[in-house]
C-alpha cells in the first residue's frame, strides 16, 4: 500500500510547495514586508532546495507574456507561451489570437505578482518604491534621496565614507557637502562619485546614466573594489551640470553628452517628458509608470519618433492619446495587461 500511495504523496507536496510559492509572491508583494515577513520567507526559501526552485519558476512565468508579442508580428506564427504556473494558475496557454485573451485575464493578476517582486532586491533594500510611486529619504547624513518609480537603494554609511547602491529603478540625489567623506552611487559595475551636487542616476538593467544637475560628478566604471579608495584606476569622465554620460555592466564610459535637465527631471514635478524616442521605447517608458504590462504587437518600423508631454497621474489618457495619433487600438485585458495592436494587422 505504501509503493502505491508514494506517486500521489508527491504530487500532493509538490502542490504544497507550489502553494507556499505563490503565497510567499502574494504576501510579499502586498506592501511592506515586515522584517520578521522577510527572515520567515528566507527561512522558508532556504529549507529545501525545491522551495527555491518553486519560487524561481514564478518569477520566471511572467516571461511567457513576450510570446503574445511575437503572435501578432506580421507574418509571424503563433507560438505557445513559454512557462507555466504549476498548480493550476495558468496551463499551457495557447497563443493563437486575441480570442486568448479572454483566458490570460484570470492569470494575469498572479503574473503582475510574479514580475514585481525581485526578491535579492527586496532583501538588500533600505529603501524602495513601488510602481508609480516617489519617495523622498533624508539619508544619514542629511543628503536628500528622490526614488522615481519602481527604485530600491541600500545604504552604506561610516564615519569616512557615503556610499548609496542604487539596486534598481532611478534616484536624484541631492548631497550634503562634506570634503572629507565622498559621496558615492553605485549602480551596475559603475560609480558615481560628488562632494556637495544634485544629480541622477537610473539603471535599466543593461545600461546606466548618470545625469548632472548641479557641480561635479566624477563617474568611473567598471567600479573600483570594494579595498581601493575611490580614485583607484578605473576608466572615469567628470561630469558638469547639464551632461550626462552612459556605461553598460563591465564596460567603461560612455561619450558625454548634453542632458536635457527639465526632460531627466520631469519625474520630480509628477510628470513625464518623452522626446524623440521610438514608439515602443515611448511605451516601455510610460510603462514604468503603470502597474502591470504593455504589450505592443505593431510593426514600429513605418512609425515616426515620439514627443509626449503627460501627467503621471494620467498616464491611462496619454496611452490612449498616443495609440489614436499612430492608428492603433488599446485593449485592456485587464488592470495589469494592456494590449496595443494595428487592427489592420
Amino acid at each position: 500500500m505504501q509503493a502505491m500511495r508514494e506517486p500521489r504523496d508527491r504530487d500532493e507536496a509538490t502542490r504544497d510547495v507550489d502553494d507556499a510559492a505563490q503565497d510567499w509572491f502574494l504576501r510579499l508583494a502586498s506592501g511592506e514586508p515586515s522584517a520578521e515577513e522577510l527572515a520567515s520567507f528566507r527561512k522558508w526559501r532556504d529549507a529545501d532546495p525545491r522551495h527555491r526552485a518553486a519560487y524561481d519558476e514564478i518569477r520566471e512565468v511572467w516571461n511567457g507574456i513576450g510570446a503574445l508579442e511575437a503572435a501578432w508580428v506580421p507574418a509571424a506564427p503563433p507560438r505557445p507561451a513559454r512557462r507555466a504556473v504549476r498548480g493550476g494558475a495558468v496551463r499551457g496557454v495557447a497563443v493563437r489570437g486575441l480570442a486568448v485573451l479572454g483566458g490570460l485575464a484570470a492569470a494575469c493578476a498572479v503574473l503582475f505578482v510574479a514580475a514585481s517582486v525581485d526578491v535579492p532586491v527586496l532583501l538588500r533594500a533600505d529603501h524602495r518604491t513601488g510602481v508609480g510611486e516617489q519617495r523622498t529619504i533624508t539619508l544619514p547624513d542629511g543628503s536628500l534621496a528622490h526614488l522615481n518609480t519602481d527604485s530600491a537603494i541600500a545604504l552604506h554609511f561610516s564615519d569616512g565614507h557615503r556610499r548609496v547602491s542604487l539596486l534598481r529603478g532611478e534616484a536624484m540625489f541631492e548631497v550634503a557637502k562634506d570634503p572629507d567623506r565622498p559621496f558615492d552611487v553605485s549602480a551596475l559595475d559603475g560609480r558615481s562619485t560628488a562632494l556637495g551636487t544634485a544629480f541622477v542616476v537610473r539603471e535599466s538593467g543593461e545600461a546606466a546614466t548618470v545625469t548632472v544637475a548641479e557641480g561635479t560628478v566624477r563617474v568611473t566604471a567598471p567600479a573600483a573594489p570594494e579595498t581601493e579608495t575611490s580614485g583607484s584606476p578605473g576608466s572615469s569622465v567628470t561630469l558638469t551640470a547639464g551632461r550626462r554620460v552612459s556605461y553598460r555592466r563591465g564596460g567603461p564610459p560612455g561619450p558625454v553628452g548634453a542632458a536635457d535637465l527639465p526632460s531627466a527631471t520631469a519625474w520630480r514635478s509628477g510628470s513625464i517628458a518623452i522626446d524623440g524616442l521610438p514608439l515602443a521605447d515611448a511605451l516601455a517608458e510610460i510603462d514604468r509608470y503603470r502597474p502591470g504590462r504593455i504589450v505592443l504587437l505593431a510593426d514600429t518600423a513605418r512609425f515616426e519618433p515620439v514627443t509626449v508631454r503627460a501627467s503621471l497621474q494620467a498616464l491611462d489618457g496619454a496611452l490612449k492619446a498616443l495609440a489614436a495619433t499612430h492608428g492603433l487600438t488599446v485593449i485592456e485585458v485587464t488592470h495589469y495587461l494592456t494590449i496595443i495592436r494595428d487592427p489592420s494587422a
